[in-house]
């Protein structure tokens, strides 16, 4: 028979990380160590320990909370290492519960919702999941940063895509920096060349695309798209050779990216006389 005593500590380590212990410090500097948080409304509820020893439940204006010290998630890591390799696929699969879950908590200091976001994102820009790139843009938008509001108005721009409103991707696109801006530069490059390619515009679209690749390398799950992109712009001018470069680099580069299955169709029309 098990110790009345043990059951609750059994229980305790089944629990999810984020509900583990965590320790939130607030603006009047109290350090308060807490079970479990969630949201109610405009209030966030944790449970603590009182002094003698038993568990109550508090809430917390977020303006009182400087700091919450939450676990980093195990995804994380995973998931930043399939983004260096370009590998889209694995980076969705590693963020998905997580930013679904994690969303009412995603505006608390200290939360790691922004980054897991972030890294979703890009990979379903770069896979051409337009609908719900600019859906989760516009959640990212929510919180009050540069950087959210440079990824949703780069992402934003990709509800455009589906309805074939090109227009207004191109004016939208103008109106983020090129060159020197955040990610949200990249994601807007990404959709510009997508519809600058749709309306056969390939010198426009070239430019966006090798726009990514040249000033923005670091964001590395955009660059299989934008390589793709540049290829097909390539085949758009008749320059085959350059076409088979990018193709060459996107495969030897990003071979674990889902995008590699159509990069080596399309060199195989370039092989056929």
């Amino acid at each position: 028979m098990k110790s009345p005593f043990l059951l609750p500590l059994i229980l305790w380590a089944a629990l999810p990380p984020m509900l583990r212990a965590q320790e939130i410090t607030t603006t009047d500097g109290q350090v308060l160590k807490s079970s479990s948080i969630r949201r109610t409304g405009s209030t966030i509820m944790v449970k603590v320990t009182t002094p003698e020893g038993g568990m109550i439940e508090m809430g917390l204006p977020p303006a009182k909370i400087v700091k919450i010290s939450f676990p980093e998630p195990p995804e994380l890591a995973k998931a930043s290492t399939a983004s260096s390799s370009g590998n889209a696929t694995e980076v969705l699969s590693l963020t998905g519960d997580y930013v679904t879950k994690e969303a009412e908590l995603k505006d608390l200091p200290g939360s790691w919702w922004p980054e897991m976001s972030r890294l979703r994102l890009l990979a379903l820009a770069g896979t051409a999941k337009d609908a719900d790139a600019a859906t989760l843009a516009r959640e990212i938008g929510s919180l009050k940063s540069p950087d959210a509001e440079s990824l949703s108005r780069g992402g934003t721009l990709f509800a455009n895509l589906p309805s074939g409103d090109k227009e207004a991707v191109v004016v939208g696109a103008k109106a983020i920096p090129r060159i020197g801006g955040g990610q949200g530069s990249a994601l807007a490059q990404l959709a510009l060349g997508r519809t600058l390619l749709a309306k056969k515009d390939y010198p426009g679209a070239l430019r966006a695309f090798l726009t990514i690749k040249v000033f923005y390398p670091s964001v590395t799950l955009l660059q299989p798209a934008a390589l793709l992109g540049a290829a097909k712009a390539y085949v758009g001018l008749k320059d085959e050779k350059r076409a088979a470069e990018a193709i060459k680099d996107l495969s030897e580069s990003y071979p674990s990216s889902p995008l590699v299955p159509e990069a080596k169709k399309l060199s195989e029309t370039l092989s056929k006389p």
